[in-house]
Formats: structure tokens, C-alpha cells, sequence
């Protein structure tokens, strides 16, 4: 069981140093005049509270997951929120999906319904590895991060079976502009 902890911990310490460094190369490339120095294009969905957020974002992942999949299960409550960037953490809201076989992991699909209905990406909210995935997505007062886990397997072992299914995590939060890398 130990070792199961030391992973999990390893592995949050490896996305945080990925999330880092994503924030380091966009900021290098805009300060290098390789990428854009203007601003992004500003989100378009304007919700008017937690609440709305938490009923689009919960129908939008049931619209992407398979109905009537029984390996497929969609759960969804209050939580807390740590900021990434500040010393604080909130009350929010989260959509969970367990997919419990060997079925298609949905995550870039709802990737791609958040896209679709105009959440723009935080970049400083995003990583990925061999055994899960972070994105973090905006609109002008809100922030969504959505995490997917799975069984990257084990490069070491050959004869290594990952095991099937994967989590995936949507938890929605005011957005807070001081939210950000810190020079």
C-alpha cells in the first residue's frame, strides 16, 4: 500500500513539474516573439452562477459518454478545490465518470464538447503523462480541470497487463484572476 501512495505522490509531482515547465515554454515563446503576444480570444459562455456551470457541465458529459453503457458510470456532487497557483482552495462542484472495462477512455471527448461549447483552455492547467491527463478550461468567471487517470502500465515490464477503465474528473470553481504562474 505504501507504494501505491509513493506512486500517486510521484505522480503528482511529476504533473506539477510538467504544468510548470508547459507555463515556462509558452511564456519563453511569447517573450522570444515565437508565439503571439496577443491576448486569447476571450470565452463566450457567460453562466450566472455554480449551479449553471454545474448543470451544463453535467449534461454535456452525459451527452459524451455512451447511454445505457453499463461500464460507464456518472456521478456528480459538491468538493473542495485547491488553486494551483494560490494558497486557497474553494467550494465547487464535480462531475465523475468511472469507466470500469476495457471501453474507450472518454476523455478527449469531453475535451472536445467543453471546446465545442466555447470553453477556451488555461494552459497553466495542463499535463500529461503515461497515466492520466490534466486540462483546465475557462469562460470569463469560471474554471473547469478536467482529470483523467488510467493504468499507463509499466515500461520496465514487457509482460505488464495495465488494468482496464479510467476516472475522469470535471471540477468547475470560480475562476480567479490571480490564478496564475508567478513570476
Amino acid at each position: 500500500m505504501a507504494g501505491l501512495t509513493e506512486r500517486k505522490v510521484d505522480c503528482a509531482l511529476r504533473m506539477r513539474s510538467m504544468i510548470t515547465l508547459g507555463a515556462t515554454v509558452a511564456l519563453v515563446l511569447t517573450l522570444t516573439g515565437i508565439a503571439p503576444a496577443s491576448r486569447p480570444p476571450a470565452p463566450t459562455p457567460e453562466y450566472s452562477s455554480l449551479k449553471a456551470v454545474r448543470d451544463s457541465v453535467l449534461a454535456l458529459v452525459l451527452r459524451t459518454v455512451t447511454p445505457g453503457d453499463t461500464a460507464i458510470h456518472v456521478t456528480s456532487g459538491p468538493t473542495r478545490f485547491k488553486y494551483l497557483y494560490l494558497p486557497d482552495s474553494t467550494s465547487g462542484y464535480a462531475v465523475r465518470v468511472a469507466v470500469t472495462d476495457t471501453s474507450r477512455c472518454p476523455v478527449v471527448e469531453i475535451e472536445s464538447a467543453l471546446t465545442a461549447a466555447r470553453w477556451l483552455p488555461h494552459n497553466g492547467y495542463s499535463a500529461d503523462g503515461p497515466d492520466g491527463t490534466v486540462m483546465g478550461y475557462v469562460t470569463k468567471n469560471y474554471l473547469c480541470v478536467l482529470e483523467g487517470a488510467w493504468d499507463g502500465g509499466d515500461d520496465s515490464d514487457s509482460t505488464y497487463v495495465p488494468a482496464p477503465g479510467c476516472t475522469i474528473t470535471v471540477t468547475c470553481v470560480a475562476r480567479r484572476a490571480d490564478d496564475s504562474p508567478k513570476d
